[in-house]
């Protein structure tokens, strides 16, 4: 399940739960929040729609208006809307947000210098059905991490302009092109065959031309097996 499939469900009914819907939420931080938001504001909207039993115990003269309680009901959908709404226009942003936490939650990537080996680099691209069309020479690190509930390739890369830090996102679909600046970082997700790809450098300005031979350097071969994630 991706995250715009998890999001539409949470959309249409905040108290769904599926094995699927589960499994995604264990491993994707940003939709198990917008769950709990939506199931926030589904309470509201329970709570503006039933008359408090304290209006109920009152005298007619003090109970509040009916159109008072429709007033609050209505806010509370919108309410609604609106935070929906900023989810679904804006997955990109999430994407890209949850990309530099996660890249800033290995600072030591930036520091590697020394080529990886052939075993390591497969080893990262084993559980996502990739390979590359790039020597190990110039990769300085590689990890298969987990990320929104699926383990992909998180790897540096020299390049002529510095390093340059590559996740293969399989499962995250991207509608164009997306640029990015947070936390020092700059970024671009952008699409391709299958999933996407996200490019951070520090500070870099060759984003572009740099997502541009990666991308063409990625191989997609046939999707292995769901993996289970790895223990807490």
């Amino acid at each position: 399940m991706t995250c715009d499939d998890a999001r539409l469900l949470i959309g249409a009914d905040p108290a769904a739960s599926t094995p699927a819907l589960e499994e995604h939420l264990r491993g994707c931080a940003a939709c198990a929040q917008l769950r709990r938001e939506m199931q926030a504001l589904d309470s509201d909207i329970l709570r503006a729609l039933q008359q408090p039993p304290e209006m109920a115990r009152s005298s007619p003269s003090r109970q509040a208006p009916g159109w008072r309680r429709w007033a609050l009901a209505a806010s509370a959908v919108l309410a609604t809307f609106a935070v929906f709404s900023l989810w679904l226009l804006r997955p990109s942003d999430t994407l890209a947000h949850d990309v530099v936490q996660h890249v800033q939650g290995e600072p030591d990537s930036w520091l590697a210098t020394q080529a990886v080996s052939a075993d390591e680099l497969n080893h990262a691209l084993h559980g996502a059905g990739v390979a590359l069309h790039i020597t190990s020479d110039k990769i300085v690190y590689a990890q298969s991490c987990w990320f929104h509930g699926h383990y992909v390739p998180h790897l540096v890369v020299e390049t002529a302009r510095g390093p340059a830090t590559l996740m293969i996102l399989r499962h995250e679909q991207v509608s164009g092109r997306r640029s990015f600046h947070e936390a020092g970082m700059s970024g671009v997700i952008v699409p391709v065959e299958h999933g996407s790809i996200a490019v951070v450098e520090r500070g870099g300005d060759n984003l572009r031309e740099v997502a541009g031979q990666l991308s063409q350097d990625v191989q997609w071969m046939p999707e292995p097996a769901p993996q289970p994630p790895p223990p807490h």
